[in-house]
């Protein structure tokens, strides 16, 4: 009888599982342009986004007329392109690994 009550327990177990909802995926909204989010974000097509690092926060935004510098407002960029709730997300942590989503 025990033995029945475990393999019992255990099918009762796979069904739950197989049965479980998936977790609410995100939508892909599109790429991250930081040239276009540096130009967008300052108001000038003569703003480039440059690298200090390899990480995903390494980027800040360069004007080579005057030589200022402001940190890359990356949700803005995703906002203003992809529409007003997508959002930003590193994804991976690295310099390139920035995208674009929808909630």
């Amino acid at each position: 009888m025990m033995y029945s009550t475990k393999i019992f327990g255990l099918v009762a177990s796979l069904v739950m599982l197989t049965n479980a909802t998936p977790a609410a995926a995100r939508t892909w909204a599109g790429p991250v342009h930081m040239d276009a989010a540096c130009q967008e974000q300052n108001s000038g097509e003569w703003w480039q986004a440059i690298r200090s690092g390899n990480g995903a926060n390494d980027w800040y935004c360069y004007n080579p007329r005057d030589g200022k510098t402001t940190p890359v407002d990356v949700g803005r960029f995703c906002r203003v392109t992809y529409g007003g709730n997508a959002y930003a997300d590193p994804q991976g942590g690295g310099a390139f690994d920035w995208g674009c989503y929808y909630p």
